[in-house]
């Protein structure tokens, strides 16, 4: 294996998003390929199997639950590991699931499990690695998911990339922790993911995370409320702190 997948800041990550590293759990509920996501018909029947079990009122819902699922499982720790620890991680999407454990009791939701996993240090050129990185991620990887969510849902893609950012803006946000280097590393990594890197990156003619963003090009943070509503609200009965379907004046009914 190699030497950043068995360290100790990759397993602390995986066991932070409780990555199954390997093939899934043994009785499993129920398992799906990440390759088969991008086949419309398999992708069809998961989502269809997926409402009823989460409970979503139809498909629309559980497409939009899925993806914003897909964004905290997968998208979140990958950029995870290359801003703060320098390393591409990458996996063939065919050996990895999305699996639901015998058990339920901590969420209904589905988990990763990560087969063939290999991970790369950058070249001198941290920008050009960055680039071809982010356009495995997210044009080849992500967006024919997020393209076939849309189509089986329907649900714009606005949502599910939206979705998507929601999940992975909270990395970018510096702590008191975060050392002046890794601010400044931060800032740039979001900067380039929200507003430099052109659309063919994302198999987009334009960026789509840029209208979730406000701020210059160097520094840009997530808008505090969202611009489109993911529909959590239709299967919980509460709305999500950044819904853009409440005001101020309903801040006593958010979750």
């Amino acid at each position: 294996m190699e030497h950043y997948l068995s360290s100790t800041p990759w397993r602390d990550l995986a066991e932070d998003y409780k990555l199954w590293l390997g093939e899934p759990p043994a009785g499993s509920v129920r398992t799906i390929a990440l390759s088969q996501l991008q086949d419309e018909a398999a992708c069809r029947e998961y989502v269809s199997w997926l409402k009823e079990y989460i409970g979503a009122p139809d498909m629309q819902v559980a497409a939009s639950m899925l993806a914003k699922r897909i964004g905290y499982l997968w998208i979140a720790p990958l950029l995870t590991a290359m801003t703060f620890h320098n390393r591409e991680v990458f996996f063939p999407l065919d050996r990895s699931f999305l699996y639901h454990p015998a058990s339920a009791e901590e969420t209904t939701f589905p988990f990763l499990a990560l087969n063939g996993l290999r991970s790369a240090s950058p070249p001198e050129d941290r920008g050009v690695w960055q680039e071809k990185a982010a356009e495995k991620i997210f044009a080849v990887q992500l967006a024919p998911m997020l393209q076939t969510l849309a189509a089986i849902g329907p649900v714009s893609m606005a949502v599910l990339w939206e979705n998507i950012m929601v999940r992975i803006a909270p990395l970018y946000a510096p702590g008191t922790d975060h050392s002046g280097q890794e601010r400044a590393r931060m800032q740039e990594d979001f900067a380039f993911l929200a507003r430099t890197a052109p659309g063919q990156l994302f198999g987009a003619r334009r960026n789509p995370f840029t209208r979730f963003t406000e701020g210059n090009d160097k520094a840009p943070v997530a808008k505090s409320k969202r611009m489109t509503c993911c529909f959590y609200y239709r299967m919980s009965g509460e709305y999500c702190r950044k819904c853009p379907k409440i005001d101020n004046e309903n801040e006593s009914q958010l979750k």
